[in-house]
This record gives C-alpha cells, sequence and structure tokens, in this order.
C-alpha cells in the first residue's frame, strides 16, 4: 500500500473512530441509565437471566456467525469478484441457523436452575434467538459498506436501533415488571428489526450510482447468490474457517465465565445479575473507548501492514489473490517502494506505541479512583441492592481487570493483522490451551473464593494473551521501541498512589458522600493536568491521526 492510500484509510479509519466513539458514548449513558431504572424495579433473579443467561444466547449466535467474517473483510483492490464476496458472506445465514439449533434446545431445557418458573421465560428464549437471526439477515450490507469503507452507514443505523429499541423495551419492563422476560426479548425483536430494515430501506432510496460507491452493488439482485466457478474466493474462505475455529475459543475466553455460570450454575441468578450490573457499569466509559480504538486499530493496521511471512507458510500470504489474475486483468496499485515500506511500518509502530500508552494512561486513572469510589457508585446506581453484597469489591477487582482489558486490546488488534495465516493458526492452537486452563483455573477459584474468582480469573487469562501478543510484536519489529509504552516516571506513579490513598481514606472525612466525591473530583482535574502535561505530544498525536485527512476525504 502506498503512502497516499495509506492517508486515505487513515482519514476513513480516523473519522469512524471518532463517530463510533460518540455514538457509543449516547448510547452507553443511555443504556446506563435505562438500566438503573430497571434495576430497582424488577428482581434481581430476572436480571440475572435476562442479561446472562439469555444474553449468552444472543451474543454467541451473533458472534460465532459473523464475527469471523467481520475479522477477514478485504481491501477494496484485492476484490477481484464482488459475485465470489457476496457468495461467501451469504454463508452467514446457514452458520447463524446451525449455532441457534445447537444452542437453543440447551438454553431452554438444560441445567435451567429453576428459570423456567419465571414467566415467559420460554417466549424470551425464542424472542433472542430470532432476533439474532434477524440481525444476521442484516450482515451483508454491514460487511459491503466496511469493504468501502464507509463506516459511518453501520454506526449510524446502530445507532439509530439501540436508542429507539432499548429505550422501548425499557419503557416496557417499567410498565409491566411482572412480564419483563417478556418485555426483554421483545426489545430485542424491535432492535433487531430496526437494524435489518434499515439497512434495505438506505439501499433502496439512493441512486445507482450512490449505490455501488456506498455497497458495490447497484440493486437487489446483485445481492443474490449465483453459481460461479470458483464459487467464492477461496483465500478469504480459508482466511474466515481459520477466524471461525479461533472465535470459539475466542469467546470461551472472553465470556467463559457466563458459560460456567450457566452450565454448572455456580452462582445465584441475582448474583449472576449483581456480576453484570458491575460489568456494565465498571466498562461504561474505559471500556467503551477502548473497544472503538481496539477496531480502529485493527482496521489500520490490516490495512496498511503485510502480513509476516513465514517458509512453510502453504497459504498466499501478503494480500496476494489465491485465484491468480488473469492476464487480460490490469493491476492498478503499484507495490509500494522499500522506503514507503519502512515508512509506514514505523508509522504503524509509533501509532501503536501511543494507542497503548493511551489506553494505559487512562486504565491507571480508571484504578486511581474506581478503587476508592467503588462503594458511592454502587450506592448511587443500584442503592442498597449492590452495596451490601459482594459488589463493592467486585467493582474494586473489576478497575484493575480493564488495565490487562485495555492491554490485550491493543496488543492483539496489531497481533491478529499481521500474523501470517500459518501463524494465526498456531495461535487458534495455543488460545485453546488457554481457553482450557482458563475454564479449570476459574471453576477453582469460584469454588473456593466465590464470585471474586471470575475477575481473578479473567485478569491471569489476559496477561497469558498480553504476553503472547506481546511476543509476535517484538519479534515483527525486532525489539524496536516495543516496551515505550510502558515506561512511566517515578513522581507520576508516586503521584497516582497518593491521589488514591487520600480519596480512599477521605470517605471518613466527609459525613456527606457528595462532598466526599466532589473532593476526590477537584484531585482528578489536578491528575488530568498533569497528565496533559507529561503526555502532551501523545494526546496531540493521536488527535492529528484521528483528523489526518479528514478535508480532503470531502473535498
Amino acid at each position: 500500500m502506498s503512502s497516499s492510500n495509506e492517508n486515505i484509510v487513515l482519514s476513513a479509519i480516523g473519522t469512524r473512530t471518532v463517530l463510533n466513539l460518540l455514538c457509543k458514548l449516547l448510547f452507553r449513558f443511555l443504556h446506563f441509565f435505562l438500566n438503573a431504572l430497571i434495576f430497582r424495579q424488577i428482581d434481581g433473579n430476572i436480571i440475572g437471566i435476562a442479561n446472562v443467561r439469555l444474553q449468552l444466547l444472543y451474543t454467541t449466535i451473533l458472534f460465532l456467525s459473523r464475527e469471523a467474517f467481520r475479522r477477514t473483510v478485504p481491501k477494496l483492490t484485492d476484490i477481484r469478484s464482488v459475485q465470489l464476496y457476496i457468495n461467501l458472506i451469504w454463508s452467514i445465514v446457514p452458520v447463524g441457523l446451525s449455532i441457534i439449533s445447537l444452542s437453543l434446545p440447551f438454553i431452554l431445557f438444560i441445567n435451567t436452575d429453576n428459570a423456567e418458573k419465571y414467566p415467559y421465560y420460554y417466549h424470551a428464549c425464542f424472542f433472542y434467538a430470532f432476533a439474532a437471526f434477524i440481525e444476521i439477515l442484516s450482515e451483508p450490507f454491514y460487511l459491503l459498506a466496511t469493504v468501502t469503507l464507509n463506516y459511518h452507514i453501520n454506526i449510524y443505523i446502530e445507532m439509530f436501533a439501540s436508542t429507539i429499541g432499548f429505550t422501548l423495551q425499557a419503557f416496557l419492563i417499567y410498565k409491566n415488571s411482572e412480564s419483563a422476560l417478556y418485555y426483554y426479548g421483545f426489545g430485542y425483536i424491535i432492535y433487531s428489526l430496526l437494524i435489518t430494515l434499515s439497512y434495505y430501506i438506505y439501499f433502496l432510496t439512493r441512486q445507482n450510482g450512490e449505490r455501488h460507491r456506498l455497497f458495490l452493488i447497484t440493486s437487489f439482485k446483485d445481492l443474490l447468490i449465483r453459481p460461479t466457478s470458483p464459487y467464492v474466493d477461496y483465500k478469504l474462505f480459508s482466511e474466515t474457517k481459520t477466524f471461525f475455529y479461533q472465535g470459539i475459543w475466542m469467546k470461551i475466553l472472553t465470556e467463559g465465565e457466563r458459560y460456567i455460570m450457566s452450565i454448572f450454575n455456580l452462582v445465584s441468578y441475582k448474583d449472576q445479575g449483581i456480576f453484570d450490573t458491575i460489568n456494565n457499569l465498571g466498562s461504561l466509559l474505559p471500556r467503551l473507548i477502548f473497544s472503538t480504538l481496539e477496531e480502529s486499530a485493527y482496521a489500520y493496521f490490516q490495512q496498511t501492514l503485510q502480513r509476516t511471512k513465514t517458509i512453510n507458510d502453504e497459504h498466499i500470504q501478503d494480500d496476494e489473490m489465491l485465484v491468480k489474475p488473469r492476464k487480460d486483468e490490469q493491476i492498478n496499485e503499484v507495490p509500494p517502494s522499500p522506503t514507503e515500506q519502512q515508512t509506514i511500518r514505523l508509522n504503524a509502530l509509533t501509532f501503536y506505541n501511543y494507542l497503548l500508552r493511551f489506553v494505559i494512561i487512562t486504565s491507571l486513572l480508571v484504578i486511581t479512583f474506581g478503587i476508592p469510589y467503588s462503594r458511592f457508585l454502587l450506592n448511587l446506581y443500584g442503592g442498597s441492592n449492590l452495596i451490601e453484597g459482594p459488589g463493592p469489591l467486585l467493582l474494586r477487582l473489576y478497575c484493575i481487570y480493564i488495565l490487562f482489558l485495555a492491554i490485550n486490546g491493543i496488543t492483539e488488534a496489531f497481533a491478529q493483522a499481521t500474523m501470517s495465516i500459518k501463524q494465526l493458526e498456531d495461535y487458534k492452537y495455543l488460545i485453546m490451551k488457554f481457553a482450557a486452563t482458563y475454564l479449570v483455573l476459574f471453576y477453582i477459584l469460584i469454588k473456593s473464593i466465590g464470585i471474586h474468582g471470575i475477575i481473578i480469573a479473567n485478569c491471569l487469562n489476559m496477561l497469558a494473551r498480553i504476553i503472547t501478543n506481546s511476543l509476535h510484536i517484538y519479534r515483527y519489529f525486532h525489539g524496536i521501541q516495543w516496551s515505550k509504552p510502558y515506561q512511566f516516571s517515578s513522581s507520576y506513579l508516586i503521584l497516582l498512589s497518593l491521589t488514591s490513598f487520600i480519596c480512599y481514606y477521605s470517605e471518613s472525612w466527609f459525613s456527606n458522600s457528595f462532598i466526599h466525591f466532589g473532593f476526590g473530583s477537584i484531585l482528578g482535574l489536578g491528575i488530568l493536568f498533569f497528565t496533559w502535561k507529561e503526555e502532551k505530544e501523545m494526546i496531540h498525536y493521536i488527535y492529528c491521526i484521528l483528523r489526518l485527512n479528514r478535508k480532503k476525504k470531502h473535498s
């Protein structure tokens, strides 16, 4: 990829990052307040059933059905035939139906722990599965818009559907708390219908030229599967298959605690509901920012860097097509010169270092203020239901877990985008070993120390993945500046520790909780100002990257 193409990609990804972040912020805060409203109205067991057991069904179907396709979105210049790509992405439907047929009976009948005694449990199970299937039908448009770098379409549609769907869901649950499970599922159906219909209506209302620019097709007829030879792009098919199998284990590693809780009933539904609430509260702002940066980082590294070459790799590497171009076809893109390749590589290293340092600093600030104010935040959000149980300690542990999440997200985005196909295959088997170890460790910890073992097991799991990803990055850059993001001045670390200590013990100094919180806010502003002075170069660089050539794109 040439430097000019790199700037175009970077511009689109920067715009996507800003839009995605703003839209997610609005939605998360809306969802945050809606959940607080519901939490005070309904039984804690129902929250555990809906937000852990049934939500797990929904996310499992969607993740396993579509994540592999999203991980292998090709570059626009690499698509030899749009029809081959369309034939491939429609395979998401049989994959989704297969996953539904395997997972739905389990949720309905196996180890339910008396969940069926709550009204409308069976209805809710079918609603969640049906909602996931409806959303799968929108995926071809999502992928085609991603190929053309028109990320804003996906972001706006998701924001629109989330706002309407989940607001309606919360309102119906609030008004009909005795039928909460029914309306939990019904809300997801509304949400998925809005997403799918929005894509089809948006496509239908565009002119042919604009349709091609946005989605590479001009009519619904072009979206149909056709028998071609070859039927699909076999390189993309191979990569998708690799990411699918790897995704199974990634899902276990990401939400293994929920699977264990659902299969073995180690934790009551009420405690599951508390854990889910802590998870949502703890990840409200930091994880929101991190997930947006991770998506953008992966897209940038995948679009600009070449995958590592390995001697024994039998697959085609470095963005070469498995199906060779015909003699009569022209290759429009000129391969970058060695100097350009080196420049792109160094730019990627700088971007990676600054992104990683940014998320580490954000995580340290969360730890500094999150631990002393955990009890206050839980009382403000859910009242005595949250502060009388394991909630405060869970949230404090979660603040530490956020640091591991942040580092793993950026390192894994780079590793996944630059590993060769052979390395991805090896990584898949390594992930399987991590998953097996993690599940055993999780079971032991939750049996010995209770629900707090969930967070500790997750921290250890993330640490193993961080070490693995960092080794790949060290080799990729030959050790150049790989540890720079982890280096902080001793004065900065001492200041953070002292601030956290003062905030923790200031609760006994002030009888009014809000004065206690205001005191911490003043300290927080001071820390932010000090951080700005220390990290001005990093913040300025990331800001420029996100805005790079934005005007050029619209000119």
